[in-house]
């Protein structure tokens, strides 16, 4: 059996997968629930499906690296069209803004009722996951390494977004049913708004010395000494208020030099 044969014959169940799920997408457009809180359980039920569909065609390129020694291009662009698929439909279940004030999204929150802690964090778990498969498949290409901090930085947004800050701070009680999930999830925002701030200067820094990137950087700042302030852990939050004066310092600075040369 020569190679090309043998990848398709592996391919073929993962493909199988493949078709199912895009038909299931396709009877959701046309099939979309009346009942707002319905409609937004469907969101992230479809978010989800499309996560799984981002899964196997990253195996689909990983078959292709392992049998016929080259990537699988299509495949690893199909599976970042779907994780770009899966962003968008969970932005339009909470808020596409770091910065958004709660208030702005709890009505959207409360349509998520059912959908409890543990299902929120496995699922935004997911979503982190699927992002690093994808950077993996892409290894060091340099096309897609600033275009995917951009990606991230949407994730970043979203898993924050996803946790219920209203109830955060009683569910880290130890007496919570949902105290592990929320304590995980608080966990891994913590993480990931710091690195949002680290690759979004890293970004400004090496390549594009935008403001508006170190400015990203800035937001993600803020928003991790917000998350502080409100769970009440005051000494993360002052040092992160002399951090961020430091970055601004930065930013002042360098602007003024740019402006200097200009002139």
């Amino acid at each position: 059996m020569d190679k090309t044969q043998q990848y398709l014959d592996k391919c073929s169940d993962y493909q199988s997968s493949i078709d199912t799920i895009l038909a299931w997408e396709a009877k959701f457009l046309t099939e979309t629930p009346e009942d707002p809180a319905e409609l937004a359980l469907s969101k992230v039920k479809l978010a989800n499906e499309t996560l799984d569909l981002s899964s196997y065609y990253i195996v689909l390129n990983a078959l292709s690296v392992s049998i016929l020694n080259k990537r699988n291009e299509d495949a690893i662009n199909n599976a970042r069209k779907a994780i770009v698929d899966a962003i968008a439909l969970m932005e339009e279940v909470v808020s596409p803004f770091l910065d958004a004030p709660y208030a702005e999204y709890e009505d959207k929150l409360e349509l998520l009722a059912s959908f409890s802690a543990r299902e929120r964090y496995f699922l935004v778990r997911k979503l982190g996951l699927s992002v690093d498969l994808l950077k993996a498949a892409y290894g060091e290409n340099p096309k897609w390494k600033w275009t995917l901090v951009d990606l991230e930085g949407r994730v970043i947004t979203i898993i924050k977004n996803f946790l219920d800050l209203r109830k955060a701070v009683v569910n880290t009680d130890l007496r919570s049913p949902d105290y592990e999930p929320t304590v995980y999830h608080l966990w891994l925002i913590k993480k990931l708004l710091s690195r949002g701030a680290s690759i979004f200067r890293e970004k400004y820094e090496l390549t594009t010395k935008l403001p508006n990137d170190f400015k990203k950087s800035l937001d993600f700042l803020n928003s991790l000494r917000y998350l502080h302030s409100v769970l009440g852990e005051s000494g993360d939050a002052e040092s992160l208020k002399r951090k961020i004066a430091a970055w601004n310092e930065k930013l002042k600075k360098d602007l003024k030099e740019k402006e200097n040369g200009a002139a």
